[in-house]
């Protein structure tokens, strides 16, 4: 019997239920173990208790908002892959993306998104041999 390579870890923390829920139904067909989180204060937890190879965050949440969640994971998991998400919010869902590259998210994708946006930005990510920001 052939040893299969262990699937890909990936964190993603949502407030909207319906958003988790497709994000991970996607990810979890394409064969990666997922877990998922409703809040930042949820996705720490999930953090310090599992190593997980990305995490997809929502930037908007109550709770421990996913920019709070990108600057904890920065200093207590730096090689860790991060992909953000947002919906908007009071500033233009630019904006918060572009507060969550500089926090050192890897990726940045406006809701709604595409499938194919989602797993292009989870492969890129999962590919990348860095860990620098604004990849």
């Amino acid at each position: 019997m052939l040893n299969q390579p262990k699937p890909r870890s990936i964190l993603v923390v949502d407030d909207e239920p319906t958003s988790r829920e497709i994000i991970s139904l996607i990810l979890e067909r394409r064969g990666y173990h997922v877990i998922t989180a409703k809040d930042g204060q949820v996705g720490e937890q999930c953090l310090a208790q599992k190593t997980f190879d990305l995490v997809i965050t929502d930037l908007l949440m109550p709770d421990r908002d996913g920019l709070e969640l990108i600057g904890a994971m920065r200093s207590r998991h730096p090689a860790i892959h991060i992909i953000a998400i947002t919906g908007g919010g009071q500033l233009p869902g630019s904006k918060y993306l572009q507060l969550a590259r500089g926090l050192g998210a890897h990726s940045l994708l406006e809701k709604p998104f595409s499938k194919e946006a989602l797993l292009a930005a989870v492969d890129s990510a999962l590919a990348s041999g860095t860990t620098s920001p604004g990849r």
